[in-house]
């Protein structure tokens, strides 16, 4: 519209105040609009560098989730293999006699922690 105005006012036209006081802000209209689209483009960039730092943040949470499930299954898995040792034979023998560098445990004792393993720990078919 102001273009217009301005291509009328070259022509001869004649222009009432308000389209004259229009035509005398062209040039600041169109700065205001140079920096608006400025202002624009760095707000996209901004948006985009953001997107990206929740995008490495949520990579940095899930492997750091992942290594602690790691960590948790690797002491169930290291728990499992002590217990499953109390069912062996020459173990409880060991424990119920304190040799071999196995500590004295009652029998009673001994026998919580085999049922326990019986329990906790599957069952292992060693031919697979």
């Amino acid at each position: 519209k102001l273009e217009d105005y301005k291509d009328r006012l070259k022509k001869g036209e004649a222009l009432n105040q308000d389209q004259l006081e229009a035509v005398e802000k062209y040039d600041e209209v169109v700065h205001n609009l140079e920096f608006a689209k400025e202002l624009q483009k760095t707000f996209s960039g901004l948006s985009q560098d953001l997107l990206k730092a929740q995008r490495k943040a949520q990579r940095r949470e899930s492997l750091l989730k992942l290594e602690a499930e790691k960590k948790k299954l690797r002491t169930i898995l290291q728990v499992q293999y002590v217990l499953q040792n109390f069912t062996q034979e020459h173990v409880q023998k060991d424990f119920k006699g304190g040799v071999n560098g196995a500590i004295y445990l009652p029998s009673k004792e001994l026998d919580y922690l085999i049922r326990f393993a019986k329990l906790t720990c599957p069952e292992r078919n060693e031919n697979l």
